[in-house]
C-alpha cells in the first residue's frame, strides 16, 4: 500500500521553518551553479561563434593563438597567390593579411585589462564571420582611424563613438562601431594595417592570414595544409578553419570555469545535502508514533521510505525552481573577462540555456534524494511497539 501523495506535502507545511531553510539551501546552490555554467557557455558562445567554417586561418605552427604568430611578408605573398582562394561578387580575392596585439586599458570598474588591437584590410570585414557595422563608418585606409567592436563599446570607458583611443605613441579616432554576430571580435579595436605595423614597428611581420575558401572548405583546406607541407617557404606554417581556431581558443577558458563550477557546487551541494538530511532527520524524530500508527494501519516500510524520500525530492524541486527563477534576470547580462588563451580582455553575455536548468534541476534532486535517504532508511525500520513507545 502507497502514502497518498497528500501527505507528503501536508507534513512539509506543518515544519515551515525547517523546510524553508533547506529550501533556501538548494535554491543557493541551483543559483550558484546556473550563474557559474552560464558565464562558462557566454564565453564559449563569444569566442568560438567568432569563426567560420568557410574561411581558413594561417598561423606560425605552435602558436597556440594569434597574438603568438608570425607570418613574414614574402610569405604572405605567397599564401596570397594559392588557387583555393575564393573571390568576391566584383572579382577581388577574399583574401586578407593582419596583425594582432594587446596593449593595457583600464575597465570601467578601474581595473587593468588588456585590450586587443588589430590591424585590418579593406577586406577584413568581408572575410571575418558576421562582421556588420552599427554605427559611423568604416575607418579610412591610410590613416590611424579606428573602429571598436560594440562590446568593448559598452564595457570600457573612452572607446565609444567620436572618442580617442590613445596607444602606441598615437592618437586613434573612433569612427565607427561594428557587431560581429555577439563574438569574441566585437571585443576589439580594428586599424589599418599599414598604420598598425608602422605605429607599432611590424612593418615585416603579419600575425595571420585569412581567406575564404574556394570549394568545398575541407577539401580547400586538406589542400592548402599539402601545399604548404611541400613548398619549403612556408613548412614553418599551418592552417586551420577559422571555426576550429576559436572553437580551440575558447575550451581553456571553457573547462577552467566548468572545473570551478563543479567544485564549488559540489562544496556547497555537501552543506545543502547536510541540512537536508538534518530537516528529515528532525521530521521522523518528531512523527514517530505517527509512523508507528501508519506502520500499524498496514502500510509498508517501503511505502514509510518512499514517502520521506518523496517528501525530501519535492523540498528539493521547490529550491530547484526558485533558484532558476532567481537566475533568470542574469540571462543576457554582459560581463568581461581575460580570455587565457590570449591574454586580452573578451566581453560576453551570460547564456542560459534549457540543458544548463535541466542540469540544475537534476543536480537538486540528486542533493534532495541523498539528503533524505539516510532518514527515509531510518523511518522505515521503525517497529510498530518502538514507533508507539517512543512517541
Amino acid at each position: 500500500m502507497v502514502l497518498p501523495l497528500t501527505y507528503s506535502l501536508r507534513s512539509m507545511l506543518v515544519r515551515k521553518s525547517a523546510s524553508a531553510m533547506a529550501v533556501g539551501g538548494i535554491a543557493l546552490v541551483v543559483l550558484v551553479l546556473i550563474f557559474l555554467q552560464a558565464m562558462a557557455e557566454g564565453l564559449r558562445n563569444a569566442v568560438a561563434t567568432a569563426g567560420s567554417p568557410g574561411t581558413l586561418i594561417v598561423l606560425r605552427k605552435g602558436s597556440e593563438a594569434e597574438l603568438g604568430s608570425q607570418i613574414f611578408r614574402d610569405d604572405a605573398r605567397v599564401l596570397g597567390a594559392l588557387p583555393w582562394i575564393a573571390r568576391d561578387a566584383a572579382g577581388r580575392l577574399l583574401y586578407v593579411n593582419e596583425g594582432a596585439l594587446v596593449v593595457g586599458r583600464v575597465r570601467r570598474d578601474g581595473r587593468q585589462a588588456n585590450l586587443t588591437i588589430r590591424g585590418t584590410q579593406p577586406l577584413s570585414a568581408s572575410v571575418h564571420h558576421g562582421v556588420r557595422l552599427v554605427s559611423g563608418r568604416w575607418l579610412t585606409p591610410g590613416t590611424s582611424e579606428a573602429v571598436v567592436g560594440v562590446a568593448l563599446a559598452r564595457h570600457m570607458d573612452g572607446l565609444r563613438l567620436g572618442q580617442a583611443l590613445e596607444a602606441g605613441n598615437q592618437r586613434w579616432p573612433i569612427v565607427g562601431v561594428f557587431a560581429a554576430a555577439g563574438s569574441a571580435l566585437e571585443s576589439e579595436v580594428w586599424v589599418d594595417l599599414e598604420t598598425y605595423q608602422a605605429v607599432f614597428k611590424r612593418q615585416r611581420l603579419f600575425t595571420s592570414a585569412l581567406f575564404h575558401a574556394a570549394g568545398d572548405p575541407e577539401v580547400a583546406l586538406q589542400a592548402v595544409a599539402e601545399a604548404l607541407e611541400a613548398d619549403p617557404r612556408l613548412r614553418t606554417l599551418e592552417a586551420m578553419s577559422e571555426a576550429a581556431y576559436y572553437r580551440k581558443q575558447s575550451k581553456l577558458m571553457h573547462d577552467v570555469i566548468v572545473v570551478l563550477s563543479a567544485i564549488l557546487t559540489a562544496i556547497m551541494s555537501i552543506g545543502a545535502v547536510v541540512g537536508a538530511m538534518n530537516t528529515m532527520f528532525a521530521a521522523v524524530s518528531q512523527r514517530q508514533r505517527e509512523i508507528g500508527c501508519l506502520l500499524a494501519l498496514g502500510f509498508a516500510p517501503t511505502a514509510v521510505w518512499l514517502s520521506f524520500i518523496l517528501e525530501s525530492v519535492t523540498l528539493s524541486l521547490v529550491g530547484a525552481v526558485i533558484g532558476c527563477v532567481l537566475s533568470l534576470p542574469f540571462h543576457g547580462m554582459t560581463t568581461g573577462t581575460t580570455n587565457w588563451a590570449t591574454f586580452a580582455e573578451t566581453a560576453f553575455r551570460f547564456e542560459i540555456t534549457p540543458q544548463i536548468l535541466l542540469t540544475a534541476v537534476l543536480v537538486a534532486v540528486a542533493m534532495g534524494f541523498l539528503g533524505g535517504f539516510l532518514p527515509a532508511f531510518r523511518a522505515a525500520r521503525l517497529h510498530v511497539v518502538d514507533a508507539l513507545r517512543r512517541g
